[in-house]
């Protein structure tokens, strides 16, 4: 969809790129109410999603969708990401936006109802403060802007537990190996040592971690709120983004899996996971987008929930059943469905491959069938591997919360002091499992991977993206 302004006459092109993991549809699209003074513009927008909540009880967290705005001179290949004012937003009936800090981009998410909401949302209407003198645009400017929209799941804060208390491939423990470890702090420094009080993991395949600490007070623990995309990233996500860079960045984050020219790049199956990528496209993805890696500490709080007791071996549902998808309807297309199964792992696909994102979720399915999360969180065991950052190695302990700014370095490369470096290649560890991985691999506390240590910049066919923002 693309329309055709001007900034002071109007001269803006629009268009719009979304994904559609439960169909999160932005429409209606436009700018107006500029103001030449305090220079800004208003960027109107409709959106849309199903299967979305706000509970009261029980998990106490909500959905949402993480809206940004990015935007090119007419006269420059460089796409820049513009900075939307914390104040001057119009809110949809029956919704909350809530813009970040940095102006990165805006929340939008259901108001607190009387009583649990689930259902589908469509918010008209919404408006938000773009302010285009802070980005270096003219009154006069043409230029051309793009609105991107990813789900995400607010994880809120509390203490939780690591580690299952079963026999998950060195997972963490405390004591003793039947004993999780409680996460009750987010700045206090937690001290790895095998004794009691303490938090402990073995090391029984030489690369789950170097059982080193302290973990500082600046990691993130979980234990403070924070955002998690709902669902893997897919095809159609990570083309939009090869699109939005420049040519030459592009090149650097290609993955020679799509078809067309850049920058019309297609993906040839947009709904399913993206995968054979690495560890720098992530950063890169994570970077672009104003999210950040997140942590393999976010990811057991996200999985179990807060204050929920551990239980042996169990998976990101919550339980220890599982069952494999064997056979799919609509293979590759946007209602592509599972036959059977609530994970995919084991080949027991034919060829073996990622599925649509969110495969599983349908408006009556119950957490174990669709292989949600505490928090409602999709497709974290199985289907494509989740890079965490570790506790195992130096470079993970001492990464911090910094979300990204949205600008990519000059090939292409996160450019955030504080995430691991790519070119050092240390610092993350794999979760979840993948649609080849043994079963076992899939239990929420297994750290058969728990650092990962195959060069950042080598693609694999397991690696996939998921990120995380910080809460405000």
């Amino acid at each position: 969809m693309k329309k055709i302004f001007s900034l002071i006459a109007v001269t803006i092109i629009i268009s719009i790129a979304t994904v559609n993991a439960n169909n999160i549809l932005l429409s209606n699209v436009s700018l107006n109410g500029q103001n030449t003074v305090s220079q800004f513009s208003l960027v109107n927008f409709d959106v849309s999603w199903e299967n979305s909540w706000r509970t009261i009880t029980n998990e106490a967290n909500y959905d949402g969708a993480w809206i940004f705005v990015k935007f090119r001179k007419k006269t420059s290949s460089l796409w820049q990401h513009a900075t939307i004012n914390t104040t001057g937003s119009t809110m949809p009936s029956g919704s909350v936006i809530q813009t970040s800090a940095d102006g990165k981009g805006v929340w939008i998410y259901h108001t607190l109802p009387a009583t649990d909401f689930t259902g589908n949302v469509n918010y008209t209407g919404a408006k938000i403060q773009w302010n285009y003198g802070t980005d270096g645009v003219l009154n006069t400017d043409s230029v051309e802007i793009r609105v991107f929209a990813l789900e995400m799941v607010y994880v809120p804060q509390g203490k939780f537990n690591l580690g299952s208390g079963g026999t998950d491939y060195d997972g963490f423990f405390e004591g003793s190996k039947t004993t999780p470890y409680s996460v009750t702090s987010e700045t206090t420094p937690i001290t790895v040592a095998n004794t009691v009080g303490n938090l402990y993991y073995n090391n029984s395949n030489g690369i789950a971690g170097d059982q080193g600490g302290p973990i500082p007070a600046n990691f993130p623990k979980g234990f403070n709120p924070f955002w998690l995309m709902k669902y893997e990233s897919s095809q159609q996500q990570y083309v939009d983004f090869l699109n939005n860079l420049d040519l030459t960045r592009a090149n650097n984050r290609y993955t020679g899996v799509f078809t067309g020219t850049h920058p019309n790049l297609v993906a040839p199956f947009p709904e399913r996971a993206a995968n054979t990528l690495s560890i720098a496209d992530g950063e890169a993805f994570a970077d672009w987008a104003g999210l950040r890696p997140f942590t393999e500490m976010e990811y057991e709080k996200a999985c179990r929930g807060f204050n929920q007791a551990s239980l042996p071996n169990e998976f990101v549902w919550g339980n220890t059943t599982i069952s494999p998808t064997t056979g799919t309807t609509n293979t590759g297309f946007t209602n592509e469905t599972a036959n059977d199964g609530n994970a995919n792992y084991g080949n027991n696909l034919a060829g073996g491959r990622p599925t649509r994102t969110g495969i599983y979720a349908t408006a009556t399915s119950n957490r174990q069938q669709s292989g949600g999360t505490f928090y409602g969180i999709m497709d974290m065991s199985g289907n494509v591997t989740e890079p965490v950052i570790t506790v195992g190695n130096t470079q993970g302990r001492s990464f911090t919360n910094v979300n990204g700014d949205g600008t990519l370095n000059a090939i292409g490369d996160a450019n955030v002091s504080t995430w691991p470096d790519i070119f050092v290649g240390a610092g993350y560890g794999l979760r979840g499992g993948y649609y080849s991985d043994l079963v076992a691999r899939l239990q929420l506390s297994d750290r058969y991977s728990g650092t990962y240590n195959a060069g950042f910049q080598n693609r694999a066919a397991n690696i996939g993206i998921r990120l995380a923002r910080t809460a405000e």
